[in-house]
């Protein structure tokens, strides 16, 4: 499954003062529902090819100026994301493990067997 891209990223400041980073496709439209949800401060660049929001997140640190505020929320997201990221990598590299002992019909581990029975108990009293 692949990730969806943006070729617009930025930040903006809500109607209650918090700011969040922002991912968009279309620049014009975006500005537009950004003023209409009464938002300030909004400081969106469009970027030359479409990027996944961690790899856009970076972008933004590294090609534009960025005051205190926004470097301290797109850090915050750069490393939301990339924490985000190493949890899928390993739960589909558990997730392959795991097909591959069932195609093979290998025996469960003694110690995951014994485990798993023992959560099976539990959850029945």
């Amino acid at each position: 499954m692949s990730e969806k891209t943006f070729t617009v990223v930025g930040t903006a400041v809500n109607a209650d003062g918090t700011m969040k980073m922002r991912w968009a496709n279309d620049l014009a439209s975006r500005i537009k529902i950004l003023l209409k949800a009464e938002c300030d401060d909004i400081n969106l660049h469009e970027m030359p090819k479409g990027l996944t929001k961690l790899a856009a997140a970076q972008w933004l640190k590294d090609n534009t100026e960025l005051t205190a505020e926004q470097s301290e929320v797109v850090d915050l997201k750069i490393a939301e994301k990339a924490k985000a990221g190493k949890r899928a990598e390993v739960k589909a590299k558990i997730t392959k493990n795991v097909k591959a002992k069932i195609k093979s019909k290998a025996k469960t581990n003694p110690k995951v067997k014994k485990f798993v029975d023992e959560a099976v108990k539990e959850a029945s009293k």
